[in-house]
């Protein structure tokens, strides 16, 4: 199973955030706060550990449902670098490995249940033409986004595609997606911030 999250650091709400000693504190294990302390870029470093945690969940959730979703329950365990590139989250129901990509505008994590999972990871990421949306518009930005990809995978018309979110336990569950009006092996992981859209896929080619 697989997941993915990103962050706009050009959002107000994203700036500075290392400096909020209650957020930090409330998110962030021991040795992660002090990693954040130490670093030279401490917002990237900040948001590069809450988007693994967002990915680690997003990916554990689709088989274990009623996993707790603190983030305080989602240790990283990064690969030596100045920024984050490649990590593993330590989730409640297993390991979670993931990968970031960090630019100038955003950071975006992806990850996977196994290593092999990650490495067949098909993503892409998009700026959203209008961000002062609604998150109603925002989600339909990402859905149609991710149903072209699928589409071009799978040699369908867009309009065959189908992504829907059916209810569970606890509200709306995983996105799953329909092919014709038939549910597909395709996993797939949504995520939009500000003015960013992302999605992953995985099982095209299956």
């Amino acid at each position: 199973m697989i997941g993915n999250d990103i962050v706009d650091l050009a959002d107000p709400q994203a700036r500075g955030k290392s400096r909020d000693t209650r957020f930090i504190n409330r998110v962030f294990t021991l040795d992660e706060q002090q990693k954040i302390l130490n670093s030279d870029e401490p917002d990237i470093f900040l948001w590069s550990l809450w988007a693994g945690k967002e990915t680690g969940y997003k990916a554990i959730s689709k088989t274990h449902p009623a996993v707790s979703s603190s983030p305080r329950h989602y240790e990283i365990k990064l690969s030596d670098s100045p920024l984050p590139e490649s990590g593993i989250v330590y989730t409640p129901c297993g390991p979670v490995p993931v990968r970031f990509f960090i630019t100038g505008e955003y950071i975006h994590c992806i990850g996977a249940s196994t290593d092999e999972g990650i490495g067949s990871i098909v993503w892409d990421v998009q700026k959203i033409l209008q961000p002062q949306f609604s998150p109603d518009y925002q989600s339909d930005f990402v859905r149609n986004m991710a149903g072209k990809k699928i589409s071009r995978y799978l040699k369908e018309d867009p309009e065959a595609i189908e992504i829907i979110r059916p209810k569970g336990h606890r509200g709306l569950g995983p996105p799953a997606v329909y092919a014709g009006g038939k549910r597909t092996a395709i996993d797939i992981s949504m995520s939009h911030d500000g003015r960013f859209a992302a999605c992953a896929v995985s099982g095209c080619h299956g």
